[in-house]
């Protein structure tokens, strides 16, 4: 436990009441306290104070930049393929009824 909240955000989570303190002795809402203290702070009087606030400094261990790839993908319509038939040259009509009875017989085209 007690290396996630050295090399996490999780330890942050233990500087809540730092913020609760500070954001007491703050004149004003929690919005303007928010945008004061965590949109492009400036140095001030209490900066020391406002340092040890959450998330403020997050560890640089954990800063980690990933960018996903784009992928697109497009289903198509499967084109009809069309297969040519061949002329044969073997005709049934040609020949005689007679080989039917036969165990080898020509080959036939289905």
């Amino acid at each position: 436990m007690l290396y996630v909240l050295a090399t996490t955000n999780a330890g942050e989570v233990l500087k809540v009441p730092m913020f609760v303190e500070h954001f007491m002795e703050y004149e004003g809402n929690l919005s303007e306290f928010v945008m004061e203290h965590y949109d492009n702070h400036k140095k001030d009087a209490d900066w020391d104070l406002d340092q040890k606030l959450p998330f403020i400094n997050p560890p640089i261990v954990l800063t980690v930049h990933a960018q996903l790839p784009d992928y697109t993908f497009e289903i198509k319509k499967p084109k009809e393929i069309r297969v040519p038939q061949k002329n044969s040259i073997y005709q049934e009509k040609d020949f005689s009824n007679l080989y039917l009875s036969n165990i080898f017989q020509p080959p036939r085209l289905s």
